[in-house]
């Protein structure tokens, strides 16, 4: 695919726009829910998946895959090129990513198969397991898109068309650069994106606040939201002190009882993070469907 025109993008909603859209408090609860219902009490799902390099690692093989001419050879998804995207992006070193790589390949989320024009190489390839994952994953992060906007909505993400899931990645691949933008030009949410689980973490304890976030302190068990994600309750409490280092968050015991109220601070930056990345997401869709 060639590189995208950014002088001659299509319209896609903004992240201003979505976040004054005044459906956006539910959009948002819509997508905090769907995401739960994918990672919550999965803690081995998690433990793959959910730290931040595992997570892009995943994505970044769908990308190269739908990226992938066989007679371009720049273009062949071999672990090289996987680790070069990695490490280009700054979220893991070649050894790091030989050892994930490894653990999907363990796990049956790819496989290395022989390329075609040369069969001494081993391209990883995505098998049915990791396709239906990213489905999942690209369905749970465009829902609050098609809340904000049902007509003409986003039809051939939900309905979770192959076609235009490989499309999209084709086009994903060329906004990696936007997608780290927008991730370390928000502090607070890099904290949570570089622990693993930290960011589901923080999603449910949006989910519990409910209609009350940043209405008072919750009554929390750090035992309890490690056992939903797979983490102990000492990386919860490390990561909640760090938070909390950040004036993103407040703890507090009493009664015997751990509690935390989630500062404005983290609100905000939760709310921007979901706004931006809805604006992306929309971007990847309009310039997918010029693709023919």
């Amino acid at each position: 695919m060639a590189d995208i025109d950014f002088k001659n993008l299509p319209a896609f909603h903004s992240s201003e726009e979505n976040l004054a859209h005044p459906r956006f408090p539910h959009a948002r609860d819509e997508f905090v829910k769907a995401i739960l219902a994918l990672y919550e009490h999965k803690p081995f799902l998690n433990r793959l998946l959910l730290e931040a390099s595992r997570t892009v690692l995943a994505c970044n093989i769908m990308c190269l895959h739908a990226a992938y001419d066989e007679a371009d050879r720049a273009t062949w998804p071999t672990l090289r090129l996987v680790a070069d995207s990695m490490i280009g992006q700054e979220l893991a070193s070649a050894s790091r990513v030989h050892d994930l790589v490894s653990r999907l390949i363990k796990t049956g989320y790819i496989e290395p198969r022989p390329a075609p024009r040369d069969r001494r190489v081993r391209l990883l390839t995505p098998t049915k397991k990791l396709i239906a994952q990213d489905q999942d994953f690209l369905v749970s992060h465009y829902l609050p898109l098609a809340i904000l906007y049902p007509d003409p909505g986003y039809p051939l993400i939900m309905k979770r068309d192959y076609a235009f899931q490989i499309k999209q990645r084709r086009v994903s691949r060329e906004l990696f650069a936007l997608g780290a933008k927008i991730l370390h030009g928000n502090p607070a949410m890099m904290l949570f994106q570089g622990r693993d689980a930290g960011i589901m973490i923080l999603i449910k304890m949006i989910e519990m606040a409910g209609d009350q976030r940043g209405g008072g302190p919750l009554e929390i068990s750090f035992a309890d939201l490690g056992g939903r994600f797979g983490v102990s309750r000492t990386h919860v409490r490390k990561l909640l002190e760090a938070a909390e280092e950040m004036e993103l968050v407040r703890l507090s015991k009493g009664g015997g009882q751990q509690f935390i109220e989630l500062l404005p601070a983290v609100l905000q930056a939760f709310d921007r993070l979901v706004a931006e990345a809805i604006g992306g997401l929309d971007l990847c869709y309009q310039l997918a469907l010029r693709i023919k």
